[in-house]
């Protein structure tokens, strides 16, 4: 799957503040192209449900206004990134600059022993239940939850307290912890 060849047929966001799921936006898109028999057996999503769904030109600034200046979290967020930064460039010309914060990238510096990072497997281990896995609302809350429980630990662990340490966490940058 290309973000720069492929398009979007659905979308979802949860917002995160201070450790709580405060909003979230959802929605079907239509992409304006037929949606391939390997995307409808992964996601259940076909061509006749995203029928009367908006497009991404409509849904675009919705999407650049709910993600404002927040930090822009998924699992695995250079793929979902590619997908809704490309979306907003080509149907909108909107550049979106926001920082981006990877649950895989977490995830390997906290649990760097378990087998797999997948969601899936990943979700199992923290006991965060993904109503639909596949479909980006249910994808997106299980991503808040897993996203939540490691600020919660990394809180505790290493006592911070700014977003700014979570991007220098997972990335490997020497974060200190400060003194008691």
């Amino acid at each position: 799957m290309s973000a720069a060849e492929d398009r979007m047929t659905e979308i979802a966001m949860m917002k995160v503040r201070n450790g709580v799921l405060v909003d979230e936006f959802s929605t079907l898109i239509n992409p304006l192209v037929t949606i391939s028999n390997y995307i409808t057996d992964l996601t259940g999503i076909d061509n006749l449900m995203v029928h009367d769904a908006p497009t991404a030109r409509e849904i675009m600034p919705v999407v650049a206004e709910f993600l404002d200046e927040s930090v822009f979290v998924a699992h695995n967020s250079a793929f979902d990134w590619g997908f809704v930064s490309q979306s907003a460039r080509r149907e909108r010309g909107i550049e979106l600059e926001n920082p981006q914060l990877c649950t895989v990238k977490l995830s390997r510096r906290i649990l760097p022993n378990l087998e797999s990072r997948s969601l899936g497997p990943l979700a199992q281990y923290l006991d965060v239940k993904i109503p639909q896995r596949h479909r980006a609302s249910g994808d997106a809350y299980a991503t808040a939850l897993i996203l939540i429980k490691f600020i919660s630990f990394l809180k505790k662990k290493h006592a911070f307290q700014t977003v700014d340490e979570l991007l220098r966490f997972q990335s490997g940058t020497r974060v200190t912890t400060p003194s008691v």
